[in-house]
């Protein structure tokens, strides 16, 4: 089962993003303790890893609900690839931990901030910030932006 990080354009968005700007330690926004380190090598950790953000097939619909899932920490592959407009960055699990063989995560800058969004258990015509899982290069936003993920709203 793949899951899609999704991430999706606003006038200030950058997709054209190579392999370098994904190096280095993603940190989850909205209290989380996640972790996320893609190495040059091609080599990534994930800590504290919420086991319902795409290894459990059932996310919450809050990101604040994440806070009580089951976290795993997990290691294994990484690469980067075009998506048409969007940069992906796929993760390969090396154990069964995760329970999926690819976690596909869509990355972007925007003003200076990258980052990845996942959406949750909630529609995406009506998600807001508190809907998204999201993962930051460096350190997170405080509070999540509802304009750094896709939204409708």
């Amino acid at each position: 089962m793949a899951v899609l990080l999704v991430a999706a354009a606003c006038t200030d968005s950058d997709f054209s993003l190579s392999e370098e700007d994904a190096y280095g330690t993603w940190s989850a926004g909205s209290g989380l303790p996640t972790t996320l380190e893609l190495a040059e090598d091609g080599t990534f950790q994930a800590t504290a890893w919420p086991i319902d953000v795409g290894c459990s097939g059932h996310p919450p619909r809050a990101a604040s609900d994440l806070l009580e899932s089951e976290t795993i920490d997990f290691t294994g592959t990484w690469e980067k690839g075009d998506d048409a407009s969007q940069n992906r960055i796929s993760l390969m699990p090396e154990s069964e931990a995760c329970g999926t063989p690819r976690i596909s995560a869509d990355f972007r800058s925007e003003d200076g901030v990258l980052y990845t969004c996942t959406l949750l258990g909630a529609p995406v015509d009506l998600a807001r910030a508190e809907n998204w899982f999201i993962l930051y290069l460096g350190e997170p936003e405080a509070a999540p932006d509802s304009s750094r993920c896709f939204n409708y709203n």
